[in-house]
């Protein structure tokens, strides 16, 4: 059924202009989020999924100054605070995972654009000291090709490890070589040019695969090192893959360590407190047409009552 009305948005989303959707479903604020930028995915993303390349991004760009107002995390966590409804067009936009791309790639481009952005970072994974288990499955595959090492869990990845080892790869030789993450000086840098960062969790686990416990560890010591190492006046975080799952008690203590929190699932109304759901954009479709999809799919849910994601 999700599917069939995805669907049924995604070819009716021609015939209904952005500003009605916007109007007609009351999201004047919409917050599309990436997480690589680059005419060429590197290994490590290759099995996983497809970078949006430059111009893709530039597209983007493009629509999304055309009918949005670009905003601040700050200016994000002070409309929210003030409980008053948005009814101007805005954006923000989020990058997950803190990859090198960000800055070698995005970061001039939103510069010359005066386009706000936010980095959620895996505080495991700065500097370059670790790698996430599914980019290890990435480079693995390239070499073994076979499918069950895509799908190995969270749980599951010493097996990753181990055959890395047999087939004589070696992980840390590949972070030295190809420094996918951002280092601290650069995160530090792009602080001074106003970008600002948020945490993604320790190591980038499925939550909905953890016990509460291990959920607010991951969560709370994340925010606890990218605040204290980077001296933010803000505590955001993003659920790593998805916050499917999550449960009310967790968010029930996050509210009391977080300014804001985001998910993924679209255009969605939440019932946990300071929290957002986020556009994915990288798909072939172009900008446009993901964010008038997800409008007329929200629409759709709307008026079945089925927006708005309970927690449980």
């Amino acid at each position: 059924m999700k599917n069939t009305v995805k669907n049924m948005s995604h070819l009716g989303s021609t015939f209904f202009s952005l500003e009605g959707l916007a109007e007609k479903t009351a999201h004047h604020l919409i917050l599309p989020f990436y997480h690589l930028v680059a005419d060429e995915t590197p290994k490590h993303v290759q099995h996983l999924y497809t970078a949006r390349s430059v111009s893709q991004f530039k597209d983007d760009l493009d629509f999304l100054l055309k009918h949005y107002k670009s905003i601040s995390l700050q200016e994000l966590i002070a409309l929210n605070k003030s409980g008053k409804a948005i009814t101007e067009n805005c954006f923000h936009l989020t990058f997950d995972d803190g990859l090198k791309e960000f800055y070698t790639v995005v970061a001039p481009i939103l510069k010359e654009r005066g386009v706000h952005a936010t980095v959620f970072l895996n505080s495991d994974f700065i500097d370059n000291r670790a790698l996430f288990y599914r980019f290890k499955a990435s480079i693995l595959f390239e070499e073994i090709k076979n499918e069950v090492i895509l799908n190995l869990k969270y749980k599951e990845s010493f097996v990753l490890d181990g055959l890395a080892n047999e087939h004589k790869i070696d992980f840390d030789a590949y972070l030295k070589k190809y420094q996918p993450y951002l280092t601290s000086e650069q995160i530090k840098e792009l602080i001074v040019e106003g970008f600002t960062f948020g945490a993604h969790s320790k190591n980038h686990p499925l939550y909905k695969d953890l016990p509460l416990t291990e959920q607010f560890t991951q969560t709370q010591e994340s925010l606890v090192s990218i605040q204290s190492q980077f001296n933010l006046a803000y505590n955001v975080f993003s659920f790593p893959f998805t916050d499917d799952g999550v449960s009310q008690a967790l968010f029930n203590k996050l509210t009391e360590i977080t300014d804001l929190t985001f998910g993924c699932a679209g255009i969605k109304e939440d019932s946990a407190n300071n929290h957002f759901q986020r556009i994915p954009m990288e798909t072939k479709e172009c900008g446009k047409k993901i964010i008038k999809t997800e409008y007329l799919y929200c629409l759709i849910k709307q008026l079945a009552g089925k927006n708005k994601i309970i927690r449980q």
